[in-house]
């Protein structure tokens, strides 16, 4: 079985940025594949057999993760952002999951933050369900590349930093393979390091509250005001917003709700856009 590192980065012109990434392992050991999106006068490049580059003029992180994805060529991917740290033996521990797991089609692991805590509060291994894959990060997801490109499982255009609606990707992205039947597990392993972020700043942003509430229109469809409503409200019981923000970020809300129909009444919040 093979193991291909999927990596995300932007405006690079050299690799120094994979040394602390594979710090606790031998980047020799392993494929790896970067797309770095650029301008045409700042590209990366690679003298290593086993690094390869792709420079694109694309913007967005779901541009970026299918770009890669569409180039992989091992058994399992494994996605990947610029800023993390592998713990040790990474290879041998996702390969020996999907020994001890042969029947998954994806299997996601766990992360800590610099202070060695989990990045988040994890649901038990065993088998995903629609509330489990809300803990899921980007980089600690792994999948076989075959089934989900027989599936045709890639990230939505629209979800994800830089595209329509500024979050929420890996959701998307996992609620397509959950929903098309693939077997989907979760094992209690830490496999990253992955910087710790204010989610109580990021919680109440504009892009976090648009993001948020398209996400429930897709999968709640009118349901989503009352969320909405319930959610802005939640936010500002817990100070991640103030008294007077309310009516402005209930309208964000009500905005990404009326984009998301437009874009699902136009036929283009599904599309698989050609890299």
């Amino acid at each position: 079985m093979t193991l291909q590192i999927l990596i995300s980065t932007m405006f690079r012109e050299n690799l120094d940025f994979l040394k602390p990434i594979f710090s606790k392992n031998s980047i020799e050991d392993y494929d790896i594949i970067i797309v770095n999106q650029t301008i045409e006068d700042k590209t990366l490049s690679s003298p290593f057999s086993n690094v390869k580059v792709i420079n694109s003029l694309e913007r967005g992180s779901p541009a970026s993760r299918n770009l890669a994805i569409k180039n992989a060529t091992a058994d399992v991917c494994l996605m990947a952002d610029d800023d993390i740290v592998y713990e040790p033996n990474l290879k041998q521990t996702i390969i020996s999951a999907y020994q001890e797991c042969p029947n998954a089609d994806m299997i996601s692991f766990e992360a800590i933050n610099e202070d060695g805590n989990l990045y988040t509060n994890y649901f038990p291994e065993g088998i995903h369900n629609k509330k489990s894959l809300k803990k899921i990060f980007t980089w600690v997801i792994t999948f076989k590349r075959k089934v989900f490109k027989e599936h045709k499982v890639l990230f939505n255009h629209h979800f994800g930093v830089g595209s329509t609606f500024k979050g929420e990707t890996e959701y998307v992205f996992l609620r397509n393979a959950f929903d098309k039947g693939l077997q989907m597990q979760h094992k209690g392993v830490t496999i990253v390091m992955h910087p710790n972020i204010s989610s109580g700043v990021l919680m109440g942003s504009d892009n976090a509250f648009a993001a948020k509430t398209a996400l429930r229109q897709r999968y709640l469809g009118n349901l989503s005001y009352l969320w909405l409503l319930k959610y802005t409200l939640y936010m500002w019981r817990y100070r991640c917003i103030k008294f007077k923000e309310i009516p402005h970020k209930f309208i964000i809300g009500l905005q990404a709700i009326q984009q998301y129909k437009k874009l699902k009444a136009s036929g283009d919040i599904d599309r698989i856009y050609d890299n």
